[in-house]
């Protein structure tokens, strides 16, 4: 398996280019969110690179999504089986709208 590094300058570099309209400050501010939330460097510049494809977004919709990963149509396509915290979190919720589920009955 090879390890994958984290390459914020280049992405910034790249969102430069690609788009200038955007404040680099305000991407380079989501990315180190991200990172401070513990998303691992792939999600974080699949996210991106998202984006920056999408000539609807800005930097803070990166931002939106650290914020609130689970918020109906911010959420990143990858395979769940590649990140093992959401696992662990679809699990947990199953568990407890189950148990809701039980409560209204």
């Amino acid at each position: 398996m090879t390890d994958i590094y984290s390459a914020t300058p280049q992405l910034l570099e790249l969102a430069a280019v690609m788009r200038p309209d955007w404040d680099q400050a305000g991407l380079s501010g989501a990315l180190t969110a991200a990172h401070n939330s513990d998303w691992p460097w792939p999600l974080a510049c699949l996210a991106a690179v998202q984006l920056l494809c999408d000539p609807d977004a800005a930097p803070r919709d990166l931002l939106a999504r650290v914020r609130d990963p689970l918020r109906r149509g911010t959420a990143v396509p990858v395979a769940p089986h590649d990140v093992p915290e959401y696992a662990a979190a679809r699990a947990e919720l199953a568990a407890s709208l189950a148990a809701g589920a039980g409560e209204d009955r």
